[in-house]
């Protein structure tokens, strides 16, 4: 659920985020963005940066690393004779690209690139403070691709905030009208390898969630202009099909990444980041832009069809709503259980029980309804108090939590019921005592057939759980010693080995869901990971 900060009571409607327009204007602004047809919401977002983009030409400074100055040729050197590159490098990379896209569109910048290979925003700040602190007109901010990850996943975040704000201020102090943008960057397979993601589209979701949450934080928490959303784009390419985990391999693809590395963007990658930016930035419709003979596409290598499909994403990635703060799921701290139950502290599961209620700091609730599942692809047999469950699916299916899926590989929960801003989605989750509780997840919305709703997901960390250190179950919800599953959970002999409970509870504004309505045929949730061992996964409604 998104919260206000300590200090906020009350609903603050952020300047930068309200446009206001004569209808006039608004008219021919929507003509212009070919938006005429998209929700009132989405015209002002998108005819406000347009406007904003009016007078807003002139100089444009990109500073990042070779996420911008691009990987390898075609892109590396691109067009660099229509750009400045301040640290005289002859590059031209994403700026390049961009800069020949506000040329078709007959827009007037002036691009400048400062690019170091693998710097962060930090160290720019330490060593060309003397150039980003001219006087820009705009400004694009792009770190280091792993800096902004939770630590648990290699990242620094603290890091990444403080240099971006530190050249926020730089700029501003040398025009105090300058726009600020951040570059959101991409997941890659290489990348949710090398930091302990899961493998596949899971994994680049599971990374990107974790960037855009970073990203717009600093956005949210400095005052930035805008978020360009690169790497959502990037992301959008491989749920729509265009490209694929596996960069490529899959009949009717293209490779989004260079095949060097599996990590930098290729041709099309940087041709898309290229398109996000120009979107955000000039508030343009990059679906206008020409993709034929003397294009940026073109002279890239790139076919028509991929470039359309490509200018399509970007401005489906700039127009996205922003998400209004960081997502805060809420562990659960006390639950009840109805059937064979031993009360105490923590109460301890004897044979058949359900779960009846739950707590979190938004309160008790007791109108919980419990998920049927299907597709869940753990190969370990499900654990249980008494006889062993047919399968999985059983075993994850309803209130019942005295068994439960070990290790979930994927799998679907239905709820055949559509939601709202006050569902309340839970997990409960199994552990043995000796360890501590809950397990990195990553969940999507589904429609009733399983198919995935918008590109909605959140990346739930153990630390979100509640809270039961290794070795200790004073926190936990309850206790259980499965008779019956896997024998290193169950022990020897069986019922040996004691394993305790927690939960997580989070809402659709957690899955960056602003709107509702916006997904009203979605009526489950898909879950990904390696070791979350499921116990019951539900919803309730808070009042």
């Amino acid at each position: 659920m998104r919260r206000t900060r300590p200090d906020e009571s009350f609903l603050v409607i952020h300047p930068r985020r309200t446009h206001v327009l004569g209808l006039a204007a608004m008219s021919l602004l929507a003509a212009s963005v070919g938006c005429a047809g998209a929700p009132e919401w989405e015209q002002d977002e998108v005819m406000g940066t347009q406007e904003a983009a009016a007078g807003a030409q002139g100089s444009i400074l990109f500073v990042g690393n070779s996420f911008t100055h691009g990987h390898e040729e075609p892109v590396y050197s691109y067009n660099k004779g229509a750009i400045t590159d301040a640290n005289n490098s002859g590059q031209g990379g994403v700026p390049g690209i961009f800069k020949k896209l506000t040329v078709q569109a007959g827009l007037a910048y002036d691009v400048t690139l400062e690019t170091v290979s693998g710097e962060t925003l930090s160290g720019h700040y330490a060593t060309k403070a003397a150039i980003i602190g001219r006087a820009w007109d705009t400004v694009v901010l792009q770190e280091n691709s792993t800096r902004p990850l939770p630590t648990a996943r290699g990242g620094n975040p603290t890091d990444f905030f403080t240099g971006a704000n530190n050249l926020r201020n730089l700029v501003l102090t040398a025009n105090p009208a300058a726009r600020v943008f951040l570059y959101e960057t991409w997941a890659s397979p290489a990348s949710v390898s090398a930091q302990g993601y899961t493998s596949g589209t899971a994994g680049l979701q599971a990374m990107q969630s974790d960037l855009r949450t970073a990203y717009f934080k600093a956005y949210d928490d400095f005052d930035f202009t805008g978020v360009a959303r690169v790497g959502d784009g990037f992301l959008r390419a491989v749920e729509q099909g265009l490209a694929d985990p596996s960069n490529g391999t899959s009949a009717g693809t293209f490779k989004l990444w260079s095949t060097s590395d599996n990590r930098h963007a290729s041709k099309y990658g940087s041709y898309l980041s290229a398109a996000v930016l120009y979107a955000k930035i000039t508030g343009a419709d990059p679906r206008n832009l020409s993709v034929g003979a003397g294009s940026a596409a073109a002279e890239l290598g790139i076919g028509a069809t991929d470039a359309s499909n490509l200018n399509r994403i970007a401005y489906e990635s700039a127009t996205l709503p922003d998400p209004s703060g960081v997502s805060i799921p809420l562990p659960a701290t006390r639950a009840s259980f109805t059937g064979s139950v031993t009360t105490g502290t923590p109460a301890n599961l004897t044979g058949n029980a359900q779960l009846s209620s739950l707590t979190t700091s938004e309160g008790t609730f007791t109108n919980l309804l419990g998920a049927t599942a299907s597709g869940i692809t753990g190969t370990n047999t499900p654990n249980s108090r008494g006889s062993t469950p047919t399968n999985a699916n059983t075993a994850a299916s309803g209130l019942t939590v005295n068994d439960g899926a070990n290790n979930l590989g994927t799998g679907n929960f239905q709820f055949g019921t559509a939601f709202t801003a006050k569902t309340r989605f839970f997990i409960v989750e199994t552990a043995l005592t000796s360890g501590t509780m809950g397990d990195d997840t990553v969940v999507t919305l589904i429609d009733a057939s399983n198919n995935r709703v918008g590109s909605f997901s959140l990346s739930l960390l153990a630390s979100q759980f509640t809270a039961s250190a290794a070795g200790n179950t004073s926190n936990a919800l309850a206790t259980i010693n499965y008779t019956g599953g896997v024998a290193s959970v169950t022990g020897s002999p069986p019922g040996s080995v004691q394993s305790k409970l927690g939960a997580v509870t989070f809402s659709l504004a957690d899955l960056g869901v602003t709107n509702p309505t916006s997904v009203s045929t979605a009526t489950g949730l898909r879950l990904v990971s390696s070791t979350l061992d499921p116990s019951v996964v539900g919803l309730y409604t808070v009042p």
